[in-house]
């Protein structure tokens, strides 16, 4: 399977995304929170990435997703891609049945969040909203 990208976060140009600072899932959405920090580790800056209709999402220790990293289509400097074809939600049309409730739901979209030490795949229609804190 080839993986197609495009990402979808401004690019943090000489920031390192650290990892999931936090997550959840309540009654306004899913709510991802990625920290980064500068190349010294002395500036840190979070980002809220918030999806409110979220239909699905895995959370994975990055050293998982070997193929992601060989595809080399994720561009450094971003923490947030659009997955076009290849990923999580072309493995799970494979088994019939799979996500036959959500596709009736609407025509969703596969989005990833890349850090170094654990990476979400996102199953949503709509695009998430992003924030930036210092």
């Amino acid at each position: 399977m080839k993986i197609t990208v495009e990402p979808k976060s401004k690019s943090y140009s000489g920031k390192v995304f650290t990892g999931v600072s936090e997550l959840s899932l309540g009654a306004t959405g899913l709510r991802i929170v990625v920290a980064a920090t500068d190349e010294t580790n002395e500036k840190r800056t979070l980002i809220e990435i918030h999806f409110e209709e979220a239909r699905g999402f895995r959370v994975l220790d990055e050293g998982d997703l070997i193929p992601y990293w060989q595809s080399k289509v994720f561009e450094p400097g971003y923490c947030l891609f659009e997955i076009k074809s290849g990923g999580w939600l072309e493995q799970e049309r494979q088994f019939p049945g799979m996500l036959a409730i959500t596709e009736a739901v609407g025509d969703f979209r596969e989005w990833f969040i890349c850090t170094e030490y654990n990476c979400v795949n996102v199953l949503a229609v709509n695009p998430p909203l992003i924030r930036e804190f210092s």
